[in-house]
């Protein structure tokens, strides 16, 4: 008997075009339907389907391209809308081909595929913003300034343009004047966008660089070796159990491997479970830690306030680096839980030798929440360096307390206060770290990147026969 995928492909054959093309419009209705709600693997089974039925179908390689683009899938989505565009030029498949492009750093082909947009539409104002956003990132500040002055224009509305004018204006070290874009764009947005957690002027600076209110200190649920004598340096992450489970497992079989002995490994845990310490401390036997720390803390914020909690579980290293710096007395590595660890680390400290700081730039550059990368930071225990982390601390709890539905307050507390300490005080010396600074030695996988779950650089640690 025929299986089923034999029977359906019988099918088909014996559709004649009509029916082929009424079948098509149908999974293509129910396609778009899907995307809408978040069912990105329906949207994706009906596209299948309808290029089974149309080969080459266009709208269904658009939505193909889109969904790629929802899952951060950049390249998967460049060969979908290139497809399409082979057979039918449109100005948002162009478009949207540009930013592809702009996301996988090809700023090139972004600002090619970008200008022919708008040659196709003037009146754009997604590819205006597009291209404003390239010659951004390309230095090009005046060109970027000029698209903007073009498509506000047209659409003078959109928070969009002054998002990006913002940004622009930032990185010109016109701060006041991007402090007043980023205004401008939050009012007309609405909603919470990412300007909102903005702030350079003076004020703000006398209320971060103050003690803020008491946090206590994480507590200790257990640990093995000397951690606190211990020589080298420290490495740090942490995450909600969750995340433990999804990435920290698989980061903590992977630094056994391929870093022992290279100081301290140091494991904070928000909101802590039921039993989530005695499954971190299973593996910590199995791993022969040597040096090795757990320590946990509750939210500051309730149960009642998930989005809050969830930017703090991203802040909250932040929140007590100041302590930890005094506590070791000796370098600590921050980094994110979603690393997977493929050879030792020290070279990475060692960039931060002679500065207070090492931090991970943006390239190319882009926005005040997304220029300085949260994802590697090596802080040495210099006061400079306290001192800095003690304003990001006040920067954090102010944006959370004031912005309930934000994210990437991390990225934005690193960036606005050094600029606040460069005008108002004196910032610490930062050694700014390489592009290649973690190649070979850290694979990121980006916690929005459910496909690279499947990658066998994750499988190969996330598994318990690791």
């Amino acid at each position: 008997m025929p299986d089923k995928a034999c029977a359906e492909s019988v099918i088909i054959v014996r559709m004649n075009d009509g029916d082929k093309k009424h079948r098509a419009d149908q999974l293509l209705t129910e396609a778009a339907q899907q995307i809408e709600h978040g069912d990105y693997e329906r949207t994706l089974a009906c596209c299948e389907e309808v290029l089974v039925l149309i080969p080459d179908d266009v709208d269904a390689l658009v939505t193909l391209g889109r969904v790629a683009m929802l899952q951060y899938r950049w390249q998967d989505a460049i060969e979908m809308f290139d497809r399409a565009l082979s057979r039918r030029v449109d100005p948002w498949t162009l478009a949207n081909l540009g930013s592809c492009y702009w996301k996988t750093g090809d700023l090139d082909q972004a600002e090619y595929c970008l200008r022919g947009t708008l040659e196709l539409e003037p009146g754009l104002t997604a590819a205006r913003v597009g291209l404003a956003t390239v010659m951004h990132a390309r230095g090009r500040f005046d060109e970027s300034l000029v698209e903007l002055d073009a498509a506000a224009g047209t659409d003078p509305d959109d928070f969009q343009i002054d998002s990006r004018r913002g940004c622009t204006l930032a990185q010109l070290e016109r701060y006041d004047e991007a402090q007043a874009a980023f205004g401008r764009a939050a009012v007309q947005a609405g909603k919470f966008i990412y300007p909102r957690l903005v702030a350079f002027d003076r004020a703000c600076w006398d209320r971060v660089r103050t003690p803020g209110q008491l946090i206590d200190p994480p507590q200790v649920a257990f640990s093995t070796g000397d951690v606190k004598n211990a020589g080298g340096h420290v490495t740090l992450i942490s995450c909600n159990p969750p995340y433990v489970r999804k990435f920290g497992f698989a980061f903590l079989r992977s630094y056994a491997k391929h870093a022992p002995g290279a100081g301290a490994l140091h494991l904070h845990i928000y909101d802590p479970d039921q039993t989530i310490i005695d499954e971190v401390r299973a593996l910590a036997l199995e791993c022969g830690f040597a040096n090795f720390v757990v320590t946990t803390e509750v939210s500051p914020f309730p149960l009642e306030r998930p989005l809050q909690r969830r930017a703090y579980y991203a802040c909250g290293r932040f929140v007590h680096m100041g302590y930890w710096l005094k506590r070791y007395a000796r370098p600590v590595l921050s980094l994110d839980v979603d690393f997977i660890v493929e050879a030792r680390l020290d070279t990475i400290v060692a960039a931060a030798a002679g500065a207070d700081l090492a931090l991970n730039p943006r390239v190319p550059i882009d926005s005040p929440w997304l220029d300085i990368i949260a994802n590697i930071i090596v802080a040495n225990p210099t006061p400079a360096a306290r001192g800095y982390f003690s304003a990001v601390r006040n920067y954090v709890m102010t944006m959370l307390e004031r912005e309930p539905e934000s994210w990437l307050v991390d990225q934005s507390a690193l960036y606005c206060v050094l600029v606040m300490m460069r005008r108002y005080a004196t910032e610490p010396s930062i050694a700014w770290l390489s592009s290649d600074a973690a190649q070979d030695r850290l694979w990121h996988m980006g916690h929005a990147y459910e496909h690279l779950l499947l990658d066998p650089r994750y499988r190969k640690y996330a598994a318990a026969e690791a």
